[in-house]
């Protein structure tokens, strides 16, 4: 099926508790690599690894509001080659049974994901949800995808994206990438989705040949120091309805 199915696990969720309203929290950190010394006529092929976690406090470790659309910021040393990579739709990958053999050249990243599914935010007993994560370049270089599959142990998910469009950002931050997340994997049959944790990896050995040179997906025209990122989450309060934004502490990732 091309939606997240629960299965039997829809009727025990149902009930496994009631939401309140609750502070939720926001955090990212990163991890980069790569060689030589980066410029901007030279940059250097960069490996980055993205760490989110979202979870609720006072109490911790509830079941945090759902978040339509979550926001990553880059630091302006960092250059985006997607318009360089093979690319695929999200029609040709969302709900397939497996990632089409074209798209294959398009993946540029993988990673692990979690989410908790429940009566909403601020409700306990919920059920962890173990995902893994595919990342694919989108049309023309103007999106990615998360592509999320189960873990075993876990309900049905099979090749569901999550859009990131890129775009451009200000200040000490050069772009950012904005996913929203598809309504029917926020809620299902009256099931709260809340994605927690992603931990995904873009690796410079993901290259292509430009002008006789190997790109990556991501380079670095410059470090000193460190890199700053961030990410800000919208949520949907669970007790009014009302979007509120959650900025993550600033992140810097040592050269």
């Amino acid at each position: 099926m091309r939606r997240l199915v629960l299965l039997t696990a829809v009727a025990a969720l149902a009930i496994a508790g009631v939401a309140y309203a609750v502070t939720d929290t926001v955090t990212y950190s990163t991890k980069i690599s790569f060689k030589g010394k980066p410029t901007s006529k030279k940059p250097a092929n960069l490996s980055y690894t993205g760490i989110l976690h979202v979870d609720t406090a006072n109490p911790p470790g509830l079941q945090p509001d759902v978040a339509p659309t979550t926001t990553v910021y880059y630091s302006k040393a960092i250059k985006n080659n997607a318009t360089h990579f093979p690319f695929c739709s999200q029609g040709e990958i969302d709900g397939q049974p497996s990632i089409p053999a074209k798209c294959k050249k398009a993946i540029i990243g993988t990673g692990t994901a979690s989410a908790l599914a429940g009566a909403g935010g601020g409700s306990a007993g919920s059920s962890r949800q173990q995902l893994g994560v595919t990342v694919v370049n989108g049309t023309s270089g103007k999106f990615i995808m998360l592509v999320l599959n189960n873990k075993p142990g876990s309900v049905v998910v099979q090749n569901r994206v999550i859009p990131g469009v890129l775009g451009k950002a200000s200040g000490q931050y050069g772009t950012l990438t904005r996913f929203k997340v598809p309504a029917n994997l926020q809620d299902v049959a009256g099931i709260k989705i809340s994605l927690t944790d992603f931990n995904v990896k873009l690796p410079s050995t993901h290259t292509v040949k430009v002008k006789g040179k190997s790109i990556s997906f991501l380079q670095l025209t410059s470090c000193k120091g460190s890199l700053p990122a961030k990410v800000v989450a919208n949520f949907i309060d669970s007790g009014t309805g009302q979007t509120k934004a959650v900025t993550s502490p600033q992140t810097n990732a040592k050269c």
